[in-house]
């Protein structure tokens, strides 16, 4: 069924078609350390990076890169995820300051939380939400480390290389 739109409205479109079927996916429960690091400016936010594989999006596109290789000034980007062997980093980034905090699956010590893991899939490659993806963004597994509750929050890491 269709409507007619009133006069000088914009008619509604159809949602464009999914290009490929989305996956059911279940998440899996796991306990891990959350440590609130806290509001940093970009060059302290860095330091706290160092060693690990970072993911954010700006205005050039998604990102996949070494620590060591994000830009000297605040990227122009709402998030910043980051992950190396034992931790997952997210960044809110809020002007030349980011919001950062540590979640450490499977420790045992500090703030336990408890997490929801569940695959994660990035943009298909022709979506362009986000500019064009880099080939390696796709060679790559992703979970998400979901916070349920109140305050919920998306921790971000690669499984495979």
């Amino acid at each position: 069924m269709t409507t007619t739109p009133a006069p000088g409205a914009t008619p509604e479109r159809e949602p464009a078609s999914v290009p490929y079927a989305e996956a059911q996916h279940t998440a899996r429960p796991a306990t891990a350390r959350l440590e609130r690091i806290g509001r940093l400016e970009w060059p302290q936010a860095r330091s706290v990076l160092a060693g690990t594989t970072c993911a954010w999006a700006d205005l050039d596109g998604f990102h996949v890169a070494a620590a060591e290789q994000l830009p000297q000034h605040t990227p122009l980007s709402t998030h910043l995820w980051a992950w190396d062997q034992g931790r997952c980093l997210r960044l809110r980034i809020d002007g030349a300051h980011a919001l950062v905090a540590a979640l450490r699956p499977g420790q045992d010590d500090g703030e336990q939380v408890r997490v929801h893991i569940r695959p994660g899939t990035p943009w298909a490659p022709d979506d362009q939400q986000a500019g064009p993806l880099p080939t390696e963004a796709h060679a790559l597994t992703f979970e998400l480390l979901e916070l349920p509750g109140p305050t919920p929050a998306t921790f971000v890491r690669a499984t495979t290389p």
